[in-house]
């Protein structure tokens, strides 16, 4: 739908108006200015609440006890609706025309005052036993746990016995097994038989890491998150509650990768002190650090200091040998000698050993090895903090190995996050599709050129070039060290230092003009444009993303980087987009995602080489007519989560979509989009739907049925259709089939229901689920208060993550005798790593009958007061489970054998409920 305004009219009354005539069936219209009277009455009163309980905790943490969940859930959830308040009360007092969102976040807010008011408190503070010890990624082979390693980590553990030490340092070269120390460390203390003398001296074991672009702030969320305690924006507030937290209790601080001396005063963490340091009974507290830099160990008063050599000849060989593989060093009788000769030019540095060694595993003549040891011994050397030539040109041997060039650059590209940042696989994937180096245009639709970029994800892993991220499954690392390689390689092996600028700090550009390539300020403090080079005119690259403070492109700046071609302005505080964003004829890829902007430049147009424009997560978004049909050489425009009124301009699209994601808010308009067969969607979200209570027939031609549709789709959102009762996935005659073939959504991977309020049932007909959803891996069902039956979940045999969050009416996740019975135990669920289950009042069970998910790892039951029996049988959930998550007080209460609780509490976690 179009709406245009004759000249004199004002839009903003007509828009006023229909509002007005909107909301008024729905009684939003009353006296605002009583709305805002009963909020502050209201509040008012909460504020007294709040102040008897904080009077309550001050008292429970002199006897040494810590707020309950229950208090720490509240407190969290009155500072939100103060926030709320606080926004409506400045929107009123500015006279908004718009009454009806005004009136309805103030009953919304209401009503959340009344939960909060009602709420009564049996106790506020108890004591909490230890949290335990977290598992961490190791970054080198378990192997290195022998030999030399193995005679550190014994050493460590004597240092933390002995009561005189207190902080210990370990410090030594890049890549040399600081980190893998720590994390050995870290899983000695989860084994009850490597801890038995250790563990029980240490209520809390916390692991975190400060790297080389350290910030006070950030590491306190990290040691608060790992407390299970609130996140606070002020720093001194933060050091405040870790303080209180920790000290009258015994911990372990684990804190790898120091650049810089740390203040753990301001940091939160008390003095460290040894167990008999302040008295019989006193708290053990100790800090253990890696640093590559001695001076680190003085500044911090390490006391001791342990130094990490490199490993010696015979264990160095031993591990390049694992690496390579035995196949390998016996297909020809020179490779040992040769093989033995490259061990040798790795110096024992063991990062060195494990990405050459793999890098070797497939050359089996003597003619490579003999070639990979004269491009050892001729690589350019150059500083990397002192041992730069005897790393960096080894390590170049892995980036010179790999396939092609498009690999190459697409490994140097990894360089642009900052250190030790876990990158989004589908950030890096886009990234490097915006730099052309995955050309989508070669592909029948988007999500094949996603496989395409992890595959290059999974070569450059099995080259040891990246590393699993802190969520394994979606996220990517870079070594410091290889990072530090990358940036070598891409500024011409240091001949030009300039090419690629990274920082997520505050940043000053000096004598860059004219050199840059590539900046990335990617959490910076920058606010502005104006402190970047004023003339970069070879500046291709500008990523921004993530830095919170930035508002602005100062005046000037387009014009003067002509060479543009990408820039990354997601989640940023930007507002606006100037004109002159015409000017950058050469930008392929623009990424608005999670700012500010309302609305885009009519210049847009003049972008003709635009391939990528990401609108996601903008709540609406207005894009001047004609502009969508100007851009020809657009492949994928992302509006998920957005709503964009003149969408239908899509249909007049003269080029090549690969796919589009888009909000829709009727039935009607998605029966239109199922007729434009040049709109491939991507990714598509159905809210609202007013009126529409369904069925809502999904599989039909006119709906996810149409080819457009059912061939590219990858994520299907329905949110808040407050009148929809049925979702039918029933074959239709046509509805499943095409021609005498049948059809498939092969490509949805992620299904969200939420806030259906009205939703009855998901009515399967016709249709086998295995079949219909091959693909499928993420299902998340919230807020569908009267679905009481999803019993077909378990036929979906790709499934990895089941979320299932205030369903109300839901007695069992699998309520179909029937069903249970007529699948295998071991053929349903067989994918399923992650079950999540919250706020379930009335769940009693999982299912009637045990299941053996074979693939289970993470278990959650959040807030389900009734279910008191596991879901899986007990001897395959001692096997296979890494984490259980929940309340202590549904812990103790499950209906378990004692040997199988006994079994099953290493992998308990106490989740702090939020």
């Amino acid at each position: 739908m179009c709406i245009s305004f004759q000249v004199g009219i004002d839009p903003v009354k007509i828009l006023s108006d229909i509002w007005t005539a909107m909301a008024r069936p729905f009684g939003y219209l009353k006296d605002p200015e009583a709305r805002i009277t009963r909020l502050q009455n209201a509040m008012g009163k909460l504020r007294s609440k709040r102040g008897d309980l904080i009077d309550r905790l001050r008292l429970a943490e002199l006897a040494g006890q810590t707020p309950t969940h229950q208090v720490r859930d509240w407190l969290e959830k009155f500072d939100a609706v103060v926030a709320k308040v606080s926004k409506i009360q400045t929107d009123h007092q500015k006279g908004s025309s718009f009454r009806f969102p005004i009136n309805r976040r103030s009953e919304e807010s209401l009503a959340d005052m009344a939960e909060l008011e009602g709420f009564v408190f049996a106790i506020v503070a108890t004591r909490l036993p230890p949290n335990g010890v977290q598992k961490v990624p190791a970054d080198l082979p378990a192997n290195l746990n022998m030999g030399s390693l193995g005679s550190y980590l014994s050493q460590l553990k004597a240092h933390i016995q002995d009561e005189s030490s207190r902080i210990i340092g370990i410090w030594g070269m890049g890549g040399v097994g600081k980190t893998t120390l720590l994390q050995s460390l870290n899983s000695a203390l989860l084994s009850s038989s490597e801890s038995a003398q250790m563990r029980p001296e240490f209520e809390h074991v916390i692991w975190t890491v400060a790297s080389k672009d350290y910030k006070l702030g950030k590491l306190q969320r990290d040691i608060a998150r790992r407390l299970g305690l609130p996140l606070r924006k002020d720093r001194v507030l933060q050091a405040k509650e870790i303080f209180d937290f920790l000290k009258n209790k015994s911990f372990l601080l684990l804190l790898d990768d120091l650049w810089k001396p740390v203040d753990l005063a301001q940091v939160g963490i008390p003095q460290p002190i040894g167990a008999g340091a302040s008295g019989d009974g006193a708290a053990k507290q100790k800090v253990v650090f890696t640093t590559r830099l001695e001076g680190v160990c003085g500044h911090m008063q390490a006391r001791p200091r342990m130094k990490l050599e490199c490993l010696d000849k015979d264990e160095a060989w031993l591990l390049f040998q694992e690496k390579v593989g035995e196949e390998t060093i016996r297909a020809h009788a020179r490779i040992l000698q040769l093989a033995r000769r490259v061990a040798e030019e790795c110096d024992g540095l063991p990062l060195a050993l494990v990405v050459i060694g793999t890098a070797m595993s497939t050359k089996k003549t003597p003619k490579e090895w003999q070639n990979t040891i004269t491009l050892l011994q001729k690589s350019r050397s150059n500083e990397i903090h002192g041992m730069e030539d005897k790393i960096l040109p080894k390590l170049k041997f892995s980036y010179d190995n790999l396939t092609d060039e498009i690999i190459r650059k697409c490994f140097l590209l990894c360089s642009l996050w900052p250190e030790d940042h876990s990158i989004s696989k589908t950030d890096l994937i886009e990234c490097w599709m915006g730099h052309g180096l995955v050309d989508e245009r070669k592909f029948d639709n988007i999500n094949e050129a996603y496989d395409s970029g992890h595959a290059l994800i999974g070569s450059m892993q099995a080259a040891c070039l990246l590393e699993r991220g802190d969520d394994e499954d979606k996220e990517v690392k870079m070594h410091d060290v290889i990072r530090d390689l990358a940036l070598w390689i891409a500024s011409n092996c240091g001949d030009k230092p300039n090419k690629f600028i990274v920082s997520s700090g505050t940043t000053t550009f000096k004598d860059t003009q004219g050199e840059v390539e590539r900046i990335s300020l990617v959490r910076s403090d920058v606010c502005d444009t104006s402190g970047l080079p004023a003339n970069c005119s070879k500046l291709e690259t500008l990523m921004l993303q993530e830095s919170i403070s930035f508002k602005s492109i100062v005046t000037g700046f387009f014009e003067a980087t002509g060479a543009l071609t990408y820039l990354d302005l997601s989640y940023t505080a930007i507002y606006d987009l100037p004109d002159s964003i015409g000017q950058l004829s050469k930008l392929r890829y623009l990424n608005l995602s999670h700012t500010n902007i309302p609305m885009l430049p009519s210049q847009l147009g003049y972008l003709q080489e635009l391939r990528f424009l990401l609108l996601r997560d903008l709540e609406s978004i207005i894009i001047p007519d004609g502009v969508l049909g100007k851009l020809v050489m657009l492949s994928v425009i992302d509006m998920t989560h957005t709503w964009c009124e003149n969408w239908r301009e899509l249909s007049k699209f003269r080029g090549c979509l690969k796919g589009v994601g888009i909000v829709l808010e009727t039935v009607e308009a998605l029966h239109q989009l199922a007729k434009f067969p040049n709109v491939p969607t991507w990714r598509l979200g159905l809210r609202k739907l007013l009126g529409f209570k369904g069925p809502l027939q999904l599989l039909s031609s006119a709906q996810l049925g149409s080819r457009n549709i059912r061939s590219s789709i990858q994520m299907l959102k329905i949110e808040h259709c407050e009148s929809l009762e049925v979702v039918s996935m029933e074959s239709s005659g046509e509805g499943n089939s095409h021609g005498n073939q049948k059809w498939y959504l092969s490509r949805l991977e992620e299904v969200e229901l939420r806030g259906l309020l009205e939703l009855k049932e998901i009515v399967w007909r016709g249709v086998v689920p295995a079949e219909m959803l091959p693909s499928l891996t993420v299902l998340k069902i919230s807020g569908c208060l009267k679905l009481a039956n999803i019993s077909w979940v378990m036929r979906l045999p790709s499934l990895e993550v089941l979320t299932v969050h205030r369903c109300g009416k839901l007695e069992q996740v699998i309520h179909d005798e029937h069903e249970v019975r007529s699948v295998a135990g071991g053929d349903a669920f067989p994918s399923l790593r992650k079950l999540c289950l919250s706020e379930l009042g009335s769940l009693r069970m999982f299912a009637n009958g045990l299941f053996t998910f074979p693939s289970l790892e993470i278990l959650q039951v959040i807030r389900c007061p009734q279910m008191k029996t596991l879901p899986f049988q007990p001897e395959v959930g001692r096997e296979k489970f890494r984490e259980i998550w929940g309340a202590r007080e549904w812990w103790d209460k499950l209906e378990i054998e004692d040997n199988v609780r006994a079994a099953l509490l290493p992998c308990f976690k106490m989740r702090v409920n939020r």
